[in-house]
């Protein structure tokens, strides 16, 4: 199978069919605009008045990243935390992965089982531009994203046939084999792309000590594999209209490494489990259209469906081949997401434009398998166990963006949701303010206050581990000024400071264990920003958050634990002659921190205000790329080094993180 998706695309690349002709319809950077949602006209536009990222295939390129989350780690406010499930999450000032948005093309990609995401199972040689918005976002993109929107809007043909095919070898036999093959005509357009990817395991840094249940050099149970296949086709019968229809499909499977602290010994650690993920099997098709009538008025919109069928097993041992004692066991889940999004626009020149949406979606999720209750008992009726649950999504949104005077701009959202579900339905309302004022040349002074809400999910509704039908919305306050400023020298700096209040945020409690509505958290930060261009060969990128997290509840946790206080960022990308390019990068954390697993003393729990605090490491992690572009730039040859210093780190308590790692590829582009 694995063979079969590369070969696929590796044929179409090299035939590249010759049919059709003239220009090509869309633009020539090759990037899927019926993907994006939030579009900005000639006035001032929601990424003005926030705060928005925009990371494009040459700087994906250029960091050597692999996935989603290799592509977008050296963002401010984003932090990448590999912890006790085995899979990076994508946590944004504060909140966490299920607080995230993410989208494909405008398509959820989220779980709708508990909201998150893997995305070390997304690969980055379909993907034009990733664009990443904190704090105040779109009324467009509906309910959730409290914490911000992740858009992966993907590749496109253009005119004519291009195709690439490249290879890469790394430490621990990972393999990763990837192509891609594109068609653009005057009414079409084709892409087509393909990866396979294998690691048996990831080493560890040579200073890492032996512990309870981890002896070093190769990490135990951190295999993966995954294969991506990916399908764009656009169509555009006249000048007015534009069509298109995506499809991805991925397959992987992966070990969850184990907790490396012994719990009978570490009042800090969980218990140790031995789990995997046997099958992640996920499929989404979209439909989109986008017209634009005689007038001022425009319609977009997308119907889709998206489904991610997961196997988990649990064992009993190191060996990962028995689950006949207690607590081990296998769930087969299926979660599927259907929906249409309609957006109607109508520009009021110099009045604006206003744009009304409406969004419907389905969120279905089914599970069965078993948990073994006794020692020594398989596949007893008494544990086993098949759920299902839906629930239903609707939104309708206005936004109006316009520019009253010169070089000042105003945007205005609203929004209300409802989610129906069948013990009772909730509805609630959201809505956006921003401006943002060119001060003086190079100067750009921006402001904006939200109102975001997130439903619960199906996991927090249902899950026979902890669930609670009786859970309410999250509602979040954000407020956030920044400035950005050209300096001489061609720099650029930017600043930005945010506060965030957090009411009913959902929970797992210590003391019932269950998923609860905690009463009031507060976040609140600075982000800074510089890039220096001074020099024609040398590009300089650094950044700096920081991060403050509060419980006003009585927890007793002053900071929220896993949530960085400190981080700070440093690129720097040398265009050499010969044909070198360069690229380096620094990542430094600081304030993590962490408390003790809840005890038990005769049956009684531990009281919150007995919990006791302590601090992960600081670390510091290099990473070293070097390219070389032969064959008049159609052949790149590159060899990198992540983690040069061979760094000994962790995330989250008791799961280390890879250390030095060799490899090396080739990309032949044609």
């Amino acid at each position: 199978m694995k063979r079969g998706l590369f070969a696929a695309c590796a044929v179409l690349a090299l035939i590249a069919p010759p049919f059709g002709g003239g220009a090509v319809h869309a633009a020539e950077d090759g990037v899927y605009h019926l993907g994006e949602v939030v579009v900005s006209g000639e006035e001032k536009g929601v990424e003005d008045i926030g705060t928005t990222f925009k990371v494009t295939a040459e700087e994906i390129e250029k960091r050597g990243a692999r996935t989603l989350d290799e592509a977008i780690e050296m963002l401010p406010g984003v932090e990448v935390r590999t912890g006790g499930d085995g899979a990076p999450r994508i946590d944004i000032r504060g909140f966490r992965t299920r607080h995230v948005k993410l989208l494909l093309n405008g398509t959820p990609f989220n779980s709708t089982n508990d909201g998150q995401f893997d995305p070390a199972l997304i690969s980055m040689e379909n993907v034009a531009e990733i664009v990443v918005t904190t704090g105040g976002g779109s009324e467009l993109y509906g309910s959730g994203g409290n914490a911000g929107v992740i858009n992966i809007i993907t590749k496109k043909g253009t005119l004519g046939a291009h195709g690439s095919l490249g290879f890469e070898l790394g430490e621990v036999d990972a393999s990763l084999l990837r192509a891609t093959g594109s068609y653009g005509a005057e009414k079409y357009d084709v892409f087509l792309s393909a990866s396979t990817y294998e690691r048996d395991a990831f080493r560890l840094s040579n200073h890492f000590s032996e512990e309870a249940f981890e002896d070093g050099d190769e990490r135990e149970n951190s295999d993966r594999d995954r294969d991506n296949l990916f399908l764009n086709v656009g169509y555009q019968p006249d000048d007015a209209t534009l069509l298109g229809l995506t499809f991805s499909y991925l397959n992987g499977e992966r070990g969850k490494p184990p907790i490396i602290y012994d719990r009978r010994n570490d009042i800090f650690a969980n218990n140790i489990r031995y789990e995997r993920e046997d099958v992640a099997e996920e499929f989404n098709v979209q439909l989109a259209a986008n017209h634009d009538f005689s007038g001022p008025v425009s319609i977009k919109g997308w119907a889709y469906f998206n489904t991610l069928n997961l196997e988990e097993n649990t064992y009993d041992g190191a060996d990962y081949d028995s689950q006949r004692r207690r607590n081990s066991g296998k769930t087969d889940s299926t979660t599927e997401i259907s929906g249409v999004n309609l957006q109607l626009r109508y520009d009021l020149e110099r009045l604006g434009a206003v744009t009304l949406g409406g969004m419907f979606e389905n969120d279905d999720w089914e599970a069965d398998g078993y948990v073994i209750s006794v020692n020594n008992v398989t596949n007893d009726p008494d544990d086993r166990f098949d759920e299902d649950a839906d629930f239903q999504l609707y939104s309708l949104s206005m936004e109006y963006q316009v520019s009253p005077f010169d070089n000042f701009g105003v945007v205005l959202g609203a929004g209300y949701h409802w989610q129906d579900r069948d013990e009772k339905d909730e509805e609630d309302y959201s809505y956006l303010i921003g401006l943002t004022y060119q001060l003086f040349e190079g100067t750009r002074l921006r402001a904006n206050h939200s109102r975001k809400i997130r439903f619960p999910t199906i996991s927090d509704l249902y899950d026979t581990n902890g669930g609670n039908p009786e859970l309410s919305a999250e509602t979040t306050l954000n407020y956030e000024a920044g400035i950005e400023q050209v300096l001489p020298g061609k720099t650029l700096l930017s600043l930005t400071g945010f506060y965030i209040d957090i009411e009913d945020f959902i929970e797992r409690s210590d003391l019932t264990d269950l998923r609860e509505n905690f009463e009031e958290y507060e976040f609140y930060g600075v982000e800074i920003g510089v890039e220096n261009h001074y020099l024609d060969w040398l590009l300089v990128r650094a950044t700096y958050s920081y991060l403050k997290t509060e419980d006003k509840g009585d927890s007793g946790r002053d900071e929220l634990q896993n949530r960085p206080e400190h981080k700070v960022t440093l690129e720097a990308t040398c265009f050499l002659p010969w044909g070198l390019t360069a690229y380096g990068s620094a990542l430094y954390v600081d304030g993590n921190y962490y408390y003790n697993r809840e005890q038990t003393a005769g049956g009684v729990v531990t009281l919150p205000e007995n919990a006791v605090q302590a601090e992960l490491p600081e670390y510091l992690v290099v990473d070293f790329k070097l390219n070389k572009s032969v064959a008049q730039n159609a052949l790149d040859l590159y060899i990198g080094i992540d983690n040069v210093f061979d760094e000994d780190y962790e995330q989250s308590y008791g799961f280390p993180q890879p250390g030095r790692t060799f490899y090396g590829g080739a990309t032949w582009k044609f």
